[in-house]
């Protein structure tokens, strides 16, 4: 088997989207993505057992999040990986614009990260999630806060 990683940075990433960022309370299960999924982004119920990316109007079930990256596929899911959904905790995600903590979040699908921006046909409300800290700019990693309350 190939090595994975052959050369190391003088520093560790502070975090990666969808990596839980501190040891608050958590919780996820284990769903089989019917779709290409960013790491972090929203999520929604595919059948019993499935998970795609989140659209507006559809059922919200979580994050995706990360404890391991092995597949080798970038950022993403890929169609049938097993993907732990968070519905609780503070996790990374990438931002789209510079974001103020506390704020409530917003998911842009085209770009595939993290906004405040107005609700759009691209950019759809996320319930019960937060900016938990700052980010200064797009492209910058900062913590998504989120408490899912079911449907």
């Amino acid at each position: 088997m190939p090595a994975l990683q052959t050369t190391y940075p003088l520093n560790q990433a502070a975090g990666f989207p969808g990596m839980r960022a501190d040891m608050a309370e958590w919780d996820a299960r284990t769903r089989t993505a019917t779709s290409v999924l960013a790491f972090g982004g929203p999520v929604q119920r595919a059948g019993d057992e499935g998970v795609t990316a989140f659209v507006s109007g559809g059922e919200f079930m979580g994050l995706a999040g990360v404890t391991r990256i092995t597949n080798g596929t970038g950022e993403t899911y890929a169609i049938g990986d097993n993907v732990p959904v968070a519905d609780e905790g503070c996790y990374f995600g990438v931002a789209d614009e510079a974001i103020v903590g506390g704020t409530a979040l917003k998911w842009n699908v085209t770009t595939g990260r993290w906004t405040t921006a107005t609700a759009s046909g691209t950019i759809i409300a996320v319930p019960n999630t937060e900016a938990e800290t700052s980010a200064s700019g797009a492209g910058v990693l900062f913590k998504v806060r989120l408490r899912r309350v079911p449907s």
